[in-house]
Protein backbone atom coordinates (compact mmCIF):
# COMPACT_ATOMS: atom_id res chain seq x y z
CA UNK A 1 0.00 0.00 0.00
CA UNK A 2 1.13 3.58 -0.45
CA UNK A 3 0.20 7.06 -0.81
CA UNK A 4 -0.28 8.58 -4.20
CA UNK A 5 -1.97 12.20 -5.89
CA UNK A 6 -4.93 11.76 -8.49
CA UNK A 7 -4.70 15.19 -10.29
CA UNK A 8 -8.29 16.97 -11.12
CA UNK A 9 -9.21 20.24 -12.12
CA UNK A 10 -12.45 22.24 -11.15
CA UNK A 11 -14.26 25.18 -13.68
CA UNK A 12 -14.80 28.01 -12.12
CA UNK A 13 -17.03 31.26 -13.06
CA UNK A 14 -16.28 34.19 -11.47
CA UNK A 15 -19.72 36.15 -12.53
CA UNK A 16 -21.72 33.23 -10.41
CA UNK A 17 -25.31 33.29 -12.48
CA UNK A 18 -24.53 35.90 -14.93
CA UNK A 19 -25.65 34.69 -18.43
CA UNK A 20 -26.16 30.88 -16.73
CA UNK A 21 -28.89 29.71 -19.10
CA UNK A 22 -26.48 30.72 -22.56
CA UNK A 23 -22.79 29.79 -20.97
CA UNK A 24 -23.71 26.34 -18.56
CA UNK A 25 -21.21 24.47 -16.70
CA UNK A 26 -19.38 21.09 -16.31
CA UNK A 27 -20.54 18.19 -14.18
CA UNK A 28 -18.23 16.21 -11.81
CA UNK A 29 -16.21 14.82 -14.32
CA UNK A 30 -15.85 17.81 -16.25
CA UNK A 31 -17.95 17.53 -19.19
CA UNK A 32 -20.00 19.98 -20.26
CA UNK A 33 -23.60 19.58 -19.39
CA UNK A 34 -26.15 22.55 -20.53
CA UNK A 35 -25.63 25.05 -22.30
CA UNK A 36 -22.11 26.06 -24.59
CA UNK A 37 -19.98 23.73 -22.12
CA UNK A 38 -22.45 21.12 -24.03
CA UNK A 39 -22.23 22.24 -27.29
CA UNK A 40 -18.71 23.07 -27.75
CA UNK A 41 -17.30 20.18 -25.27
CA UNK A 42 -14.62 19.18 -27.19
CA UNK A 43 -13.43 22.41 -28.45
CA UNK A 44 -13.12 23.68 -24.90
CA UNK A 45 -11.36 20.08 -23.54
CA UNK A 46 -8.51 19.59 -25.26
CA UNK A 47 -6.69 16.37 -25.52
CA UNK A 48 -4.64 14.53 -22.95
CA UNK A 49 -1.11 13.73 -23.02
CA UNK A 50 0.29 9.91 -22.58
CA UNK A 51 3.22 7.80 -22.85
CA UNK A 52 3.58 4.60 -24.83
CA UNK A 53 6.09 2.14 -22.99
CA UNK A 54 6.82 -1.38 -23.48
CA UNK A 55 6.42 -3.99 -20.70
CA UNK A 56 5.97 -7.61 -20.24
CA UNK A 57 2.49 -9.06 -18.97
CA UNK A 58 3.68 -8.21 -15.23
CA UNK A 59 4.40 -5.15 -15.95
CA UNK A 60 8.32 -4.71 -16.21
CA UNK A 61 9.82 -2.69 -18.44
CA UNK A 62 11.29 -4.90 -21.05
CA UNK A 63 15.29 -4.60 -21.38
CA UNK A 64 15.36 -2.56 -24.56
CA UNK A 65 13.05 0.08 -23.27
CA UNK A 66 10.94 1.78 -26.05
CA UNK A 67 8.79 5.19 -24.75
CA UNK A 68 7.13 7.52 -27.25
CA UNK A 69 5.58 10.60 -25.64
CA UNK A 70 2.77 12.20 -27.02
CA UNK A 71 2.40 15.90 -25.39
CA UNK A 72 -1.32 16.96 -24.52
CA UNK A 73 -2.90 19.51 -26.21
CA UNK A 74 -4.92 22.56 -24.70
CA UNK A 75 -8.63 23.55 -25.56
CA UNK A 76 -9.99 26.23 -27.15
CA UNK A 77 -11.54 29.47 -26.18
CA UNK A 78 -14.55 30.92 -27.08
CA UNK A 79 -15.50 34.49 -27.81
CA UNK A 80 -19.02 35.36 -27.26
CA UNK A 81 -21.21 38.03 -28.58
CA UNK A 82 -22.16 38.42 -25.04
CA UNK A 83 -21.77 42.04 -23.65
CA UNK A 84 -21.18 42.06 -19.76
CA UNK A 85 -22.35 45.19 -19.19
CA UNK A 86 -25.80 44.67 -21.14
CA UNK A 87 -26.32 41.16 -19.83
CA UNK A 88 -26.05 43.04 -16.81
CA UNK A 89 -28.26 45.31 -17.21
CA UNK A 90 -30.58 42.97 -18.45
CA UNK A 91 -31.12 40.82 -15.83
CA UNK A 92 -31.25 43.35 -13.26
CA UNK A 93 -34.00 44.62 -15.48
CA UNK A 94 -36.06 41.66 -15.76
CA UNK A 95 -35.65 40.02 -12.44
CA UNK A 96 -36.83 43.42 -10.54
CA UNK A 97 -39.99 43.14 -13.01
CA UNK A 98 -40.82 39.40 -12.09
CA UNK A 99 -40.30 40.33 -8.79
CA UNK A 100 -42.36 43.86 -8.85
CA UNK A 101 -45.18 41.53 -10.78
CA UNK A 102 -44.82 38.54 -9.15
CA UNK A 103 -44.81 36.53 -12.68
CA UNK A 104 -45.25 32.52 -11.43
CA UNK A 105 -43.80 31.40 -14.52
CA UNK A 106 -40.43 33.73 -14.47
CA UNK A 107 -39.63 35.55 -17.57
CA UNK A 108 -36.83 35.81 -21.15
CA UNK A 109 -35.12 38.51 -22.13
CA UNK A 110 -33.05 39.17 -25.25
CA UNK A 111 -30.95 41.89 -26.71
CA UNK A 112 -30.01 41.66 -30.31
CA UNK A 113 -27.76 43.44 -33.05
CA UNK A 114 -30.22 43.80 -35.59
CA UNK A 115 -28.29 43.70 -38.20
CA UNK A 116 -26.06 40.79 -38.04
CA UNK A 117 -27.94 38.19 -35.12
CA UNK A 118 -25.35 38.48 -32.43
CA UNK A 119 -26.25 38.28 -29.24
CA UNK A 120 -25.52 40.69 -27.06
CA UNK A 121 -27.11 39.34 -24.15
CA UNK A 122 -29.39 37.16 -23.04
CA UNK A 123 -31.65 35.79 -20.15
CA UNK A 124 -34.11 33.21 -18.34
CA UNK A 125 -35.87 32.98 -15.45
CA UNK A 126 -35.62 31.41 -13.14
CA UNK A 127 -31.68 31.09 -13.18
CA UNK A 128 -29.40 29.93 -11.16
CA UNK A 129 -25.13 29.91 -10.01
CA UNK A 130 -22.99 28.32 -12.16
CA UNK A 131 -20.48 27.50 -9.42
CA UNK A 132 -23.61 25.53 -7.72
CA UNK A 133 -26.00 24.43 -10.45
CA UNK A 134 -27.49 21.82 -8.15
CA UNK A 135 -27.99 24.39 -5.78
CA UNK A 136 -31.73 25.91 -6.17
CA UNK A 137 -31.07 29.85 -6.84
CA UNK A 138 -34.46 31.25 -6.89
CA UNK A 139 -36.74 31.45 -4.38
CA UNK A 140 -40.09 31.20 -6.04
CA UNK A 141 -38.58 28.18 -7.54
CA UNK A 142 -37.50 27.14 -4.22
CA UNK A 143 -41.14 28.15 -2.57
CA UNK A 144 -42.70 25.86 -5.43
CA UNK A 145 -40.31 22.65 -4.45
CA UNK A 146 -41.17 23.06 -0.96
CA UNK A 147 -44.74 23.04 -1.41
CA UNK A 148 -44.43 19.96 -3.62
CA UNK A 149 -42.18 17.96 -1.68
CA UNK A 150 -45.13 18.67 1.03
CA UNK A 151 -47.88 17.07 -0.75
CA UNK A 152 -45.37 14.02 -1.07
CA UNK A 153 -44.84 13.62 3.03
CA UNK A 154 -48.40 14.49 3.28
CA UNK A 155 -49.16 11.31 1.09
CA UNK A 156 -46.72 9.11 2.35
CA UNK A 157 -48.69 6.03 3.16
CA UNK A 158 -50.40 5.76 -0.26
CA UNK A 159 -46.91 4.93 -1.74
CA UNK A 160 -46.26 0.99 -2.24
CA UNK A 161 -43.05 0.93 -0.65
CA UNK A 162 -40.62 3.68 1.08
CA UNK A 163 -38.45 3.18 -1.95
CA UNK A 164 -41.23 4.61 -4.47
CA UNK A 165 -41.91 7.60 -1.78
CA UNK A 166 -37.81 8.61 -1.64
CA UNK A 167 -38.33 7.83 -5.86
CA UNK A 168 -41.18 10.63 -5.76
CA UNK A 169 -39.21 12.95 -3.32
CA UNK A 170 -35.92 12.31 -5.72
CA UNK A 171 -38.17 13.43 -9.05
CA UNK A 172 -39.58 15.89 -7.56
CA UNK A 173 -36.38 18.02 -6.51
CA UNK A 174 -34.34 17.00 -10.18
CA UNK A 175 -37.35 18.67 -12.08
CA UNK A 176 -36.91 21.19 -9.83
CA UNK A 177 -32.67 21.66 -10.77
CA UNK A 178 -33.92 20.62 -14.52
CA UNK A 179 -36.24 23.53 -14.34
CA UNK A 180 -33.77 26.22 -13.35
CA UNK A 181 -30.99 25.12 -16.15
CA UNK A 182 -33.52 25.75 -19.17
CA UNK A 183 -32.97 28.63 -21.72
CA UNK A 184 -36.42 29.33 -22.14
CA UNK A 185 -35.15 31.85 -24.91
CA UNK A 186 -34.84 29.10 -27.08
CA UNK A 187 -36.17 25.96 -25.63
CA UNK A 188 -39.83 26.98 -24.60
CA UNK A 189 -42.23 28.34 -27.11
CA UNK A 190 -44.87 31.00 -26.47
CA UNK A 191 -48.08 32.70 -27.92
CA UNK A 192 -46.45 35.95 -29.18
CA UNK A 193 -49.67 38.46 -29.35
CA UNK A 194 -49.40 41.81 -30.20
CA UNK A 195 -45.30 41.66 -30.77
CA UNK A 196 -46.08 39.63 -33.90
CA UNK A 197 -47.73 42.43 -35.70
CA UNK A 198 -45.26 44.14 -37.46
CA UNK A 199 -44.89 41.44 -38.97
CA UNK A 200 -48.53 41.31 -40.60
CA UNK A 201 -48.21 44.83 -41.22
CA UNK A 202 -44.89 44.61 -42.90
CA UNK A 203 -46.40 41.99 -45.46
CA UNK A 204 -49.39 44.04 -46.12
CA UNK A 205 -47.17 46.92 -46.98
CA UNK A 206 -45.08 44.83 -49.07
CA UNK A 207 -47.71 43.33 -50.99
CA UNK A 208 -49.07 46.88 -51.81
CA UNK A 209 -52.85 45.67 -49.10
CA UNK A 210 -52.79 48.72 -47.09
CA UNK A 211 -50.46 51.84 -47.12
CA UNK A 212 -50.02 55.10 -44.63
CA UNK A 213 -53.33 56.55 -45.81
CA UNK A 214 -55.24 53.15 -45.66
CA UNK A 215 -58.36 53.80 -42.42
CA UNK A 216 -59.96 50.79 -40.39
CA UNK A 217 -62.82 50.71 -38.20
CA UNK A 218 -63.45 49.53 -35.22
CA UNK A 219 -66.70 49.20 -32.91
CA UNK A 220 -64.85 47.01 -29.97
CA UNK A 221 -65.20 43.68 -31.45
CA UNK A 222 -65.72 41.82 -34.56
CA UNK A 223 -66.71 38.38 -35.72
CA UNK A 224 -65.35 35.85 -38.49
CA UNK A 225 -67.45 33.72 -40.02
CA UNK A 226 -66.75 30.25 -38.89
CA UNK A 227 -66.52 31.71 -35.34
CA UNK A 228 -69.71 31.65 -33.47
CA UNK A 229 -67.91 34.59 -30.52
CA UNK A 230 -67.03 37.90 -30.97
CA UNK A 231 -63.53 38.76 -31.32
CA UNK A 232 -62.38 41.60 -28.83
CA UNK A 233 -60.23 44.58 -29.52
CA UNK A 234 -58.80 45.87 -25.96
CA UNK A 235 -60.67 48.98 -25.90
CA UNK A 236 -64.12 47.37 -25.68
CA UNK A 237 -65.39 50.41 -26.73
CA UNK A 238 -64.04 50.77 -30.04
CA UNK A 239 -61.29 53.43 -31.57
CA UNK A 240 -63.93 54.08 -34.09
CA UNK A 241 -62.21 55.44 -37.73
CA UNK A 242 -58.49 55.36 -37.66
CA UNK A 243 -56.01 55.57 -40.17
CA UNK A 244 -53.08 52.69 -40.74
CA UNK A 245 -50.28 54.80 -38.20
CA UNK A 246 -53.50 55.07 -35.17
CA UNK A 247 -54.50 51.41 -35.66
CA UNK A 248 -50.92 50.23 -34.87
CA UNK A 249 -50.17 52.41 -32.29
CA UNK A 250 -53.78 51.36 -30.67
CA UNK A 251 -52.81 47.62 -31.39
CA UNK A 252 -56.01 47.34 -32.53
CA UNK A 253 -56.82 43.42 -32.99
CA UNK A 254 -59.80 44.29 -35.64
CA UNK A 255 -58.08 46.25 -37.92
CA UNK A 256 -54.92 43.92 -37.94
CA UNK A 257 -58.21 41.27 -38.58
CA UNK A 258 -58.51 43.37 -41.93
CA UNK A 259 -55.05 43.52 -42.84
CA UNK A 260 -55.15 39.80 -42.30
CA UNK A 261 -58.18 39.48 -44.35
CA UNK A 262 -56.99 41.73 -47.17
CA UNK A 263 -53.36 39.58 -47.25
CA UNK A 264 -55.45 36.30 -47.60
CA UNK A 265 -54.34 32.86 -46.63
CA UNK A 266 -52.15 32.09 -48.95
CA UNK A 267 -49.56 35.12 -49.01
CA UNK A 268 -50.07 35.34 -45.24
CA UNK A 269 -48.98 32.00 -44.81
CA UNK A 270 -46.04 32.82 -47.51
CA UNK A 271 -45.09 35.35 -45.05
CA UNK A 272 -45.71 33.64 -42.19
CA UNK A 273 -42.82 31.14 -43.25
CA UNK A 274 -40.30 33.94 -44.77
CA UNK A 275 -40.26 35.29 -41.10
CA UNK A 276 -38.95 31.97 -39.80
CA UNK A 277 -42.39 31.55 -38.06
CA UNK A 278 -42.10 27.63 -39.38
CA UNK A 279 -38.37 26.72 -38.58
CA UNK A 280 -35.86 26.65 -35.67
CA UNK A 281 -33.44 30.00 -35.95
CA UNK A 282 -30.25 27.44 -36.41
CA UNK A 283 -28.42 29.33 -33.22
CA UNK A 284 -25.30 27.56 -31.76
CA UNK A 285 -26.98 26.41 -28.59
CA UNK A 286 -28.26 23.14 -28.07
CA UNK A 287 -31.65 22.58 -26.97
CA UNK A 288 -33.64 25.07 -29.68
CA UNK A 289 -37.46 23.52 -29.48
CA UNK A 290 -38.87 21.54 -31.51
CA UNK A 291 -41.65 23.28 -33.59
CA UNK A 292 -43.94 19.90 -34.09
CA UNK A 293 -47.73 20.85 -33.17
CA UNK A 294 -46.90 24.96 -32.66
CA UNK A 295 -48.83 26.08 -35.76
CA UNK A 296 -51.25 25.07 -38.39
CA UNK A 297 -49.75 23.36 -41.92
CA UNK A 298 -50.77 25.43 -44.84
CA UNK A 299 -53.83 22.95 -45.46
CA UNK A 300 -55.17 22.66 -42.60
CA UNK A 301 -55.44 27.04 -41.58
CA UNK A 302 -58.46 28.31 -41.87
CA UNK A 303 -60.25 31.72 -41.93
CA UNK A 304 -60.42 31.81 -38.10
CA UNK A 305 -56.64 30.45 -38.18
CA UNK A 306 -55.83 33.78 -40.24
CA UNK A 307 -57.91 36.25 -37.93
CA UNK A 308 -56.61 35.21 -34.99
CA UNK A 309 -53.05 34.50 -36.51
CA UNK A 310 -53.04 38.40 -37.68
CA UNK A 311 -52.53 39.69 -33.99
CA UNK A 312 -50.23 36.89 -33.02
CA UNK A 313 -52.47 33.95 -31.14
CA UNK A 314 -52.90 30.38 -31.54
CA UNK A 315 -49.66 29.65 -32.67
CA UNK A 316 -46.56 29.27 -31.05
CA UNK A 317 -42.95 30.53 -31.74
CA UNK A 318 -39.85 30.89 -29.15
CA UNK A 319 -38.57 34.33 -28.05
CA UNK A 320 -35.18 34.00 -30.16
CA UNK A 321 -37.68 33.14 -33.05
CA UNK A 322 -39.97 36.46 -32.82
CA UNK A 323 -37.12 39.02 -31.95
CA UNK A 324 -35.10 37.26 -35.25
CA UNK A 325 -38.73 37.99 -37.07
CA UNK A 326 -39.12 41.15 -35.81
CA UNK A 327 -35.85 42.21 -36.91
CA UNK A 328 -36.23 41.79 -40.71
CA UNK A 329 -39.25 44.16 -40.22
CA UNK A 330 -36.59 46.82 -39.49
CA UNK A 331 -33.35 46.08 -40.53
CA UNK A 332 -33.75 46.71 -43.93
CA UNK A 333 -35.97 43.46 -44.35
CA UNK A 334 -33.18 40.59 -43.66
CA UNK A 335 -33.96 37.02 -41.88
CA UNK A 336 -30.38 36.88 -39.86
CA UNK A 337 -29.30 33.83 -38.09
CA UNK A 338 -28.43 34.30 -34.43
CA UNK A 339 -25.65 33.39 -32.84
CA UNK A 340 -23.71 33.79 -30.02
CA UNK A 341 -19.87 32.30 -30.73
CA UNK A 342 -17.78 34.94 -32.58
CA UNK A 343 -15.03 33.29 -32.56
CA UNK A 344 -13.14 30.26 -31.58
CA UNK A 345 -9.12 30.67 -30.73
CA UNK A 346 -6.29 29.14 -29.42
CA UNK A 347 -4.61 29.93 -25.84
CA UNK A 348 -2.05 32.39 -27.88
CA UNK A 349 -5.01 34.19 -29.24
CA UNK A 350 -4.86 32.99 -32.69
CA UNK A 351 -8.01 32.52 -34.65
CA UNK A 352 -9.00 29.12 -36.41
CA UNK A 353 -12.89 30.06 -36.59
CA UNK A 354 -14.46 33.57 -37.12
CA UNK A 355 -18.38 33.29 -37.25
CA UNK A 356 -19.27 35.68 -39.83
CA UNK A 357 -23.12 37.21 -39.69
CA UNK A 358 -25.63 34.93 -42.04
CA UNK A 359 -28.83 36.56 -44.07
CA UNK A 360 -31.37 33.33 -44.26
CA UNK A 361 -33.01 35.32 -47.08
CA UNK A 362 -34.51 39.02 -47.71
CA UNK A 363 -38.24 39.22 -46.47
CA UNK A 364 -39.73 42.16 -47.27
CA UNK A 365 -38.26 45.18 -49.47
CA UNK A 366 -35.81 48.27 -47.81
CA UNK A 367 -38.34 50.37 -48.34
CA UNK A 368 -40.78 48.94 -46.55
CA UNK A 369 -38.61 48.04 -43.80
CA UNK A 370 -38.49 51.77 -43.39
CA UNK A 371 -42.09 52.28 -43.19
CA UNK A 372 -42.71 49.81 -40.83
CA UNK A 373 -39.67 51.13 -38.30
CA UNK A 374 -41.49 54.70 -39.12
CA UNK A 375 -44.76 53.76 -37.80
CA UNK A 376 -43.15 51.59 -34.57
CA UNK A 377 -41.51 54.78 -33.89
CA UNK A 378 -44.90 56.27 -33.41
CA UNK A 379 -46.19 53.60 -31.09
CA UNK A 380 -43.42 54.33 -28.43
CA UNK A 381 -43.82 58.16 -29.07
CA UNK A 382 -47.80 58.17 -29.22
CA UNK A 383 -49.47 54.93 -28.49
CA UNK A 384 -49.62 51.84 -26.41
CA UNK A 385 -45.64 51.72 -25.86
CA UNK A 386 -44.96 55.25 -24.58
CA UNK A 387 -43.98 54.06 -21.22
CA UNK A 388 -40.35 52.82 -23.43
CA UNK A 389 -40.19 56.91 -24.07
CA UNK A 390 -36.78 58.06 -23.17
CA UNK A 391 -36.46 61.91 -24.17
CA UNK A 392 -32.96 62.37 -26.30
CA UNK A 393 -33.71 58.68 -27.87
CA UNK A 394 -35.45 57.58 -31.06
CA UNK A 395 -37.14 54.35 -29.75
CA UNK A 396 -39.31 52.24 -31.98
CA UNK A 397 -41.36 49.33 -30.46
CA UNK A 398 -44.45 46.94 -30.19
CA UNK A 399 -46.03 45.85 -26.87
CA UNK A 400 -47.67 42.37 -26.60
CA UNK A 401 -49.89 40.33 -24.32
CA UNK A 402 -50.99 36.97 -25.03
CA UNK A 403 -53.87 35.54 -23.50
CA UNK A 404 -52.95 31.84 -23.53
CA UNK A 405 -55.55 28.96 -23.35
CA UNK A 406 -54.79 28.52 -20.22
CA UNK A 407 -56.86 30.44 -18.35
CA UNK A 408 -55.47 33.63 -16.03
CA UNK A 409 -51.93 32.70 -18.10
CA UNK A 410 -51.55 36.14 -19.84
CA UNK A 411 -47.51 36.75 -21.06
CA UNK A 412 -46.71 40.25 -21.27
CA UNK A 413 -43.76 41.05 -23.89
CA UNK A 414 -42.52 44.37 -25.03
CA UNK A 415 -40.21 44.43 -28.51
CA UNK A 416 -37.97 47.77 -28.34
CA UNK A 417 -35.52 48.89 -31.33
CA UNK A 418 -33.05 51.62 -31.82
CA UNK A 419 -32.41 53.85 -32.98
CA UNK A 420 -35.87 54.41 -35.15
CA UNK A 421 -34.30 55.77 -38.33
CA UNK A 422 -31.24 53.54 -38.53
CA UNK A 423 -31.76 50.72 -35.83
CA UNK A 424 -28.71 49.05 -34.56
CA UNK A 425 -30.08 47.35 -31.65
CA UNK A 426 -33.47 44.92 -30.93
CA UNK A 427 -34.35 44.07 -27.11
CA UNK A 428 -37.51 41.64 -26.01
CA UNK A 429 -38.58 41.41 -22.37
CA UNK A 430 -41.07 39.10 -21.38
CA UNK A 431 -42.86 37.93 -18.31
CA UNK A 432 -45.24 34.67 -17.97
CA UNK A 433 -48.16 34.69 -15.96
CA UNK A 434 -47.88 38.28 -13.74
CA UNK A 435 -50.09 37.93 -10.43
CA UNK A 436 -53.55 38.94 -10.44
CA UNK A 437 -55.30 40.82 -7.96
CA UNK A 438 -57.76 38.77 -7.77
CA UNK A 439 -59.08 36.09 -10.75
CA UNK A 440 -60.23 37.70 -13.54
CA UNK A 441 -59.42 41.15 -12.75
CA UNK A 442 -56.71 41.64 -15.22
CA UNK A 443 -54.74 43.89 -12.77
CA UNK A 444 -51.50 42.88 -11.00
CA UNK A 445 -51.30 42.90 -7.13
CA UNK A 446 -49.59 46.09 -7.31
CA UNK A 447 -52.61 47.86 -9.45
CA UNK A 448 -51.29 47.84 -12.37
CA UNK A 449 -53.08 46.92 -15.88
CA UNK A 450 -51.64 43.76 -17.03
CA UNK A 451 -50.42 45.00 -20.40
CA UNK A 452 -46.96 44.43 -21.79
CA UNK A 453 -47.26 48.32 -22.26
CA UNK A 454 -47.40 48.90 -18.36
CA UNK A 455 -44.82 45.73 -17.69
CA UNK A 456 -42.31 45.42 -20.27
CA UNK A 457 -41.88 48.73 -21.86
CA UNK A 458 -40.91 50.67 -18.77
CA UNK A 459 -37.71 48.46 -18.35
CA UNK A 460 -36.91 48.49 -22.68
CA UNK A 461 -36.48 51.54 -23.08
CA UNK A 462 -33.93 52.75 -19.99
CA UNK A 463 -32.10 49.35 -20.99
CA UNK A 464 -31.94 50.62 -25.26
CA UNK A 465 -31.33 54.24 -23.43
CA UNK A 466 -28.27 52.48 -21.48
CA UNK A 467 -27.08 50.08 -24.40
CA UNK A 468 -27.07 53.48 -26.98
CA UNK A 469 -24.97 55.44 -24.38
CA UNK A 470 -22.26 52.69 -23.99
CA UNK A 471 -22.17 52.39 -27.97
CA UNK A 472 -22.04 55.83 -27.69
CA UNK A 473 -24.71 57.11 -29.66
CA UNK A 474 -25.75 61.06 -28.65
CA UNK A 475 -28.86 62.11 -27.33
CA UNK A 476 -30.26 64.41 -29.72
CA UNK A 477 -33.01 66.65 -28.16
CA UNK A 478 -35.77 68.23 -30.67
Amino acid sequence: QGVWLQPSSKRYYLYSALASGVLGFVNDQNEGSVGLEAKYDDTLTGTAGYTVSARNAAGTALLYPYEQYYDAENGHNLVLTLNTNVQLSLENGLESMLKKYGAKNGGTGIVMDVNTGAIVAMASYPNYDLNEPGVLFDDALKAKLETALAKIDANRSSYESEEKYAEARSEAINNAVQTQWRNKCIDSTYEPGSTFKPITLAAALEEGKVTKNSTFYCSGSTRVQGWNKAIWCSKHSGHGQQTLIEAVGHSCNPAFIQIGQRLGLEKFYNYFEAFGMTEQTGIDLPGEASLKDAYWSREKMTNVDLAVASFGQRFEVTPLQMITAFAATVNGGDLVKPYVVQSVSTRDKTVVENTQPTVVRQVVSQETSQRVSKILESVVSEGTGKNAYVAGYRIGGKTGSSETQEEGRTIVSFMGFAPADDPEVIALLAYDKPQEASPGSHYSTTGVYISGGNMAAPKIGPLLADILDYMGVEKKYT
